[in-house]
């Protein structure tokens, strides 16, 4: 597959094309589905992800494909995350205006497998795909509905399963 070029950024995946907002679909798509294999294929070996608002005791900043897709099991992982569900819905991707930047809204809904209770978020992220692949994710979101859900609070009323 040749190398597209534009607005003189190279943007180049063989396996998932070269359109960085489908690499980005790709992407949330293999987390809704909790595939995490499919993640891991779309990311740069340097990726970089950044929470700023990381609960206590986790990392605002990952760095590494490994270390990243070792975070997912932990949190999306079909056998050992911490929820029974996990489904991200309402996503709306926005290219950024400069070349590779996107951003995306969605809506997320999971149960947490220890206590049953139900985790509902809406997030913001912004991504930047270089030479076909993530290389940049930053993940807004409030951290409260969190907390309560793994019970790190008191919970404020959301609904079991």
């Amino acid at each position: 597959m040749a190398d597209i070029v534009q607005c003189g950024a190279v943007v180049q995946n063989d396996v998932f094309g070269t359109n960085g907002k489908d690499i980005v679909a790709k992407l949330l798509e293999g987390e809704a589905t909790r595939d995490i294999s499919l993640m891991a294929a779309l990311l740069a070996d340097d990726f970089v992800y950044e929470t700023p608002f990381a609960l206590p005791g986790a990392p605002a900043r990952v760095e590494g494909k490994a270390a990243f897709t070792d975070m997912l099991e932990q949190f999306i992982g079909k056998n050992h995350g911490i929820y029974i569900t996990w489904a991200i819905y309402n996503v709306r991707i926005y290219s950024g205006g400069e070349p590779g930047l996107f951003f995306a809204e969605m809506d997320a809904l999971g149960v947490v497998a220890q206590n049953g209770y139900q985790y509902r978020q809406s997030y913001i992220s912004l991504f930047q795909v270089t030479d076909g692949y993530v290389s940049f994710w930053r993940e807004y979101f409030n951290p409260i509905p969190l907390q309560e859900a793994l019970g790190f609070l008191e919970h404020s009323g959301g609904d079991k399963r």
